[in-house]
C-alpha cells in the first residue's frame, strides 16, 4: 500500500457505497439545506452539494431565506422541516446574519434528520458509543483509518485539537469499542510541550489551523499522521493550499500520510451523505449494521 493516503480514491469508494444503498432504498432520500441572506460562498457550497447528491442519485432541496428574514421565520422553517417525513436530512449552511445564533438553530434540527450531527443528542451518543452520525471530518479520519486497516488497540494516538465537531468526537470515535479502542492524548493551544506527546504518538491526528505547524522532528518514525488542517497562503500574486502538517520533512518520517489537498478533504465532503444513508436506516429500522461506527 501506498505511503501517501489518497483521499479521492477513498471517497469514490464511499460514493460507490452510498449510491448501492441508496438503489437499495425504498425511497430515495432527501436533503435539505437552509440558506439565510446573501452568502456567495455558502451558495457556491450548496451548488457543489446539489451536483455530487444528483451523483449519488439522492434528492436535494434548498431553501433560501431572504435578508429580511427574522429569528422566527428560520425557526418555523426548521420545526416544519422536522415534521416533514419526506425530508431525511437538514443542513443550515452557515454563517447566519447578525443577530441570529447559530448554536440555538442548530441545536432545533431533529437528531433523527442531523446530517452534520450538530444536535446536543446525537452529539451525547457518540459519547455513549451509540454511534450512527459524527460530525463529518472527524467521520473522515475515522474512514481513513478504517481503510489503511490501522489497528488502533491501545495504540498512542495524539489529536491536535479539542473543537466539538473535530477533536472531542474523533476521540469519542477511536473510544468507541470495548476492548479494542486506542490510547487516546488531546492536545490543544493551552498544551505545555507538545513535542513530548507528538514524539510517542502511533498515530498523529492534526487540526491545529496553523500552516505546516508539525515539523518532522516532531514526530516518531513509522508514525501514521493524519493531516486535517487546510491552510491558503499568499506570496505575491501567488497562493498554495498547505495542511497543518509540513509535509515535506513528515514524510521522510511518517509510515503513511494524508496530502493537503487530496486528503481528508474529499472524503469530508461525502460524509454529509453517508450520515443521510445512516440516518434513513435508522428511520427506516433497517439493521444491517452499516449505520454504526464501531471499532472491529
Amino acid at each position: 500500500m501506498s505511503k501517501i493516503i489518497d483521499g479521492k480514491k477513498i471517497a469514490e469508494n464511499i460514493k460507490a457505497d452510498i449510491l448501492r444503498k441508496v438503489k437499495n432504498l425504498k425511497k430515495t432520500p432527501q436533503l435539505v439545506a437552509i440558506l439565510v441572506g446573501e452568502n456567495p460562498a455558502s451558495e457556491i457550497y450548496s451548488n457543489s452539494q446539489m451536483k455530487l447528491a444528483k451523483e449519488l442519485g439522492i434528492k436535494y432541496k434548498l431553501i433560501h431565506l431572504k435578508k429580511s428574514a427574522t429569528p422566527g421565520n428560520l425557526r418555523d422553517t426548521i420545526l416544519k422541516l422536522n415534521k416533514t417525513s419526506s425530508v431525511d436530512g437538514i443542513i443550515l449552511l452557515l454563517p447566519l446574519p447578525e443577530g441570529f445564533n447559530a448554536g440555538e438553530f442548530q441545536s432545533l434540527i431533529a437528531p433523527e434528520k442531523d446530517v452534520e450531527c450538530i444536535n446536543p443528542s446525537n452529539l451525547g451518543n457518540l459519547v455513549l458509543g451509540e454511534i450512527s452520525v459524527a460530525p463529518c471530518t472527524a467521520m473522515a479520519v475515522w474512514e481513513i483509518i478504517k481503510s489503511q486497516k490501522i489497528n488502533i488497540k491501545g495504540k498512542d494516538t495524539v489529536i491536535i485539537s479539542h473543537s466539538a465537531i473535530v477533536g472531542k468526537p474523533i476521540n469519542m470515535l477511536l473510544l468507541s469499542s470495548p476492548d479494542k479502542s486506542a490510547t487516546t492524548t488531546c492536545c490543544h493551544v493551552a498544551t505545555k510541550n507538545l513535542s513530548h506527546y507528538t514524539k510517542r504518538a502511533d498515530i498523529l491526528i492534526v487540526a491545529a489551523g496553523k500552516p505546516r505547524f508539525i515539523k518532522g522532528s516532531m514526530i516518531k518514525k513509522g508514525a501514521v499522521v493524519i493531516d486535517v488542517g487546510i491552510n491558503r497562503i499568499v506570496r505575491g500574486k501567488k497562493s498554495e493550499i498547505v495542511g497543518d502538517v509540513d509535509f515535506k520533512s513528515v514524510f521522510k518520517k511518517a509510515k503513511k500520510i494524508t496530502p493537503v489537498p487530496g486528503g481528508v478533504g474529499p472524503i469530508s465532503t461525502v460524509m454529509l451523505f453517508k450520515n443521510l444513508i445512516n440516518l434513513s436506516h435508522r428511520k427506516l429500522k433497517i439493521s444491517d449494521g452499516q449505520g454504526r461506527f464501531f471499532i472491529k
